[in-house]
């Protein structure tokens, strides 16, 4: 795939020297806030040239936090179906294919290993940039998924 290392560094640095040109059309609205961060509702993807595709969730309520996410697509196409019509109805959607949905990565300090939560994507209505963190109850996820594990080819049935 291409991905650049992510250094600790990077995946723990808050990235609050770009300039985030903020337009509200940008901008993504989290009504219930995001686990262990509920006061916080604004929020803003911010992308840096040299560690596409991974974007960050930059807080504009609190600056100082910034999640590194990767859009579900790029490495689980198949993700979109293990979204019910409850998660939609959360981000008021009726349709999947209007549903961006995004993995919270961590780096491992000491491992340097990338983990996706797989088990909680962040999905966005892309038509209202309303999201929500919601929880799959599907085989398989976990919430330290490897990232190097979701890069390997699947045996199709």
């Amino acid at each position: 795939f291409g991905f650049p290392e992510m250094s600790v560094h990077e995946a723990n640095q808050d990235p609050e020297n770009i300039d985030l040109g903020i337009e509200e059309s940008e901008l993504t609205h989290f009504p219930a806030g995001l686990p262990g961060f509920e006061e916080l509702k604004q929020f803003k993807f911010v992308s840096q040239t040299d560690l596409r595709p991974f974007l960050w969730l930059k807080s504009l309520d609190e600056p100082s936090i910034s999640l590194p996410v990767i859009n579900c697509l790029l490495v689980n196409p198949k993700v979109l179906s293990s979204i019910t019509d409850d998660h939609l109805k959360l981000i008021g959607s009726r349709e999947r294919n209007l549903v961006e949905p995004y993995y919270v990565l961590r780096v491992n300090a000491v491992t340097k290993m990338i983990t996706a939560n797989t088990k909680a994507p962040i999905i966005i209505n892309t038509q209202t940039r309303q999201g929500y963190q919601v929880l799959l109850d599907a085989k398989g996820v976990r919430v330290d998924e490897p990232l190097n594990n979701l890069l390997k080819p699947v045996d199709e049935d």
